[in-house]
């Protein structure tokens, strides 16, 4: 017969083992329950584009145009949720495809300039001229930067912010995101990419969740993620992935 204070620590933890269960299950169905609504109105916003395509007014279809990737963002915030989910569940595996680095990063430039210019930024990339195909996951890399964008956008106050990306040849990418900011303290460093961390701006919202998934994200792709200090100041976010994962097909990415 094992002990009380035994049994009750076991009672405890299969307390908690279930709690945690619950919140994931929460998650899952909450990230459900935001997706298929925002999916819906984005059909609805592409089919008020078609119909200012054809009125030809050109303004409204910008406007449009903004309005569809706002909700497009909103519904890849919603698979985030999933992403925690799976993350604790430890099931976070990447599904690789080729993925043009210029589209990615152009996504993600188009998707967070309204963005940028609403807190008085401007967004711009510098990539290398060559155009290189990696075999990663498209939903997790366009997070990552995204992630790393909007916080630069977020934390940058107001100054300029860039997106860079390079590669050393045939074996490796590098994705660089920039702000001319306060910059992360040394001392924290590491600390922002923990759970519930927020060691940059504490007045600013959001609950200290982005870093850590990001940072689960480039591990899932055999990658590594560090902060350090741009040159002349302000935070340099930097991502070095291998151009194909375990497991992709064996292929040229130099096309």
């Amino acid at each position: 017969m094992r002990p009380a204070h035994e049994a009750d620590l076991l009672a405890r933890l299969a307390h908690a083992e279930a709690a945690l269960r619950a919140r994931d299950d929460f998650l899952a169905v909450a990230a459900h329950e935001l997706r298929s609504p925002l999916h819906a109105l984005g059909l609805r916003v592409v089919a008020l584009e078609r119909l200012a395509a054809q009125s030809g007014h050109a303004v409204l279809q910008r406007e449009l145009q903004r309005t569809r990737r706002s909700v497009d963002r909103y519904v890849r915030r919603a698979v985030t949720l999933l992403d925690l989910s799976r993350v604790h569940a430890g099931v976070l595996l990447p599904v690789p495809v080729p993925v043009r680095s210029a589209e990615v990063i152009q996504s993600v430039i188009d998707d967070y300039q309204a963005e940028a210019e609403f807190h008085g930024a401007s967004l711009a990339a510098d990539v290398d001229a060559q155009d290189v195909e990696g075999w990663w996951d498209p939903h997790m890399i366009e997070q990552i930067l995204a992630n790393l964008v909007s916080n630069a956008i977020k934390y940058g106050q107001g100054t300029p912010v860039r997106l860079a990306f390079r590669t050393d040849g045939e074996e490796r990418a590098c994705f660089e995101v920039s702000d001319q900011g306060p910059g992360v303290d040394e001392a924290h460093r590491q600390k922002v990419f923990d759970k519930f961390e927020r060691v940059v701006a504490r007045d600013v919202a959001g609950f200290g969740l982005g870093l850590w998934i990001v940072g689960r994200m480039v591990a899932a792709h055999h990658g590594t993620i560090e902060v350090g200090e741009r040159p002349g100041g302000g935070a340099l976010f930097r991502v070095i992935l291998p151009l194909r994962l375990p497991g992709a097909p064996e292929q040229d990415s130099r096309t």
